[in-house]
């Protein structure tokens, strides 16, 4: 009985390891719905489970490194979970290298944004915005404009504010025209956006795990014995 307890331990081990890890990452859900407001479902479903093999003995919880045409959920929750800095987004690598955006700087949605049902800006308004300043990969393409080409008058016309234009005032941004004025769709600004802890991943993950695993070895167990 012993011998036949040994050999069928690891198994055992390895099975409840990886239940954990799949119980965990379906928690994980519940915890993020409820550390963020109105998360995406994409965002809802940032963790993976990594099974446990006999030669690992040990299965993890993770967020996934890549999102397919999505930006990894390590990348956009990293900041969430560990605190810190934001990273630049992709838009804002796009607007910086077009030389609208200053090297450095960060995105904010203006007071005229598109926004979505998660409070995100509308990533059509994003795409439209970057086509419109011709800043996919046309690097310079603005960079010999005088300073005065912004002062078209054509309603709904979309344009960018730069860092030392004199555009009737008007802080460093992306505007539209409309029949009163102007509207802000998004504002340049400098300052990298800080964010707090709201997600203690590691944390959370091994809480569930200590409270699991202990059940799903003794159904391991006896499951194999």
């Amino acid at each position: 009985m012993k011998a036949e307890f040994q050999t069928k331990m690891p198994f055992a081990c390895v099975v409840a390891l990886t239940r954990t890890a799949n119980k965990c990452r379906d928690l994980m859900k519940g915890h993020i719905e409820k550390a963020f407001d109105r998360p995406t479902p994409y965002a809802i479903n940032a963790a993976r489970a990594v099974p446990a093999t006999k030669q690992t003995m040990a299965s993890a919880v993770l967020l996934r490194e890549f999102g397919g045409k999505g930006t990894p959920a390590e990348y956009f929750l990293g900041p969430e979970v560990d605190g810190g800095p934001r990273r630049q987004k992709r838009s804002e690598k796009a607007l910086a290298s077009a030389q609208y955006l200053q090297p450095g700087g960060f995105l904010v949605p203006g007071k005229g944004a598109a926004m979505n049902q998660y409070g995100n800006q509308q990533s059509a308004e994003v795409v439209k915005i970057l086509s419109v300043l011709r800043a996919f990969g046309e690097r310079g393409y603005r960079a010999n404009r005088t300073k005065g080409w912004a002062h078209k008058s054509e309603v709904g016309q979309i344009f960018a504010v730069r860092v030392g234009d004199n555009v009737n005032d008007l802080k460093p941004g992306v505007y539209r025209r409309t029949e009163t004025g102007v509207v802000c769709l998004m504002r340049f600004v400098k300052k990298t956006p800080e964010y707090r802890v709201r997600l203690p991943f590691d944390a959370l993950v091994q809480a569930d795990a200590a409270r699991i695993f202990p059940e799903e070895l003794k159904i391991a167990l006896y499951s194999f014995l």
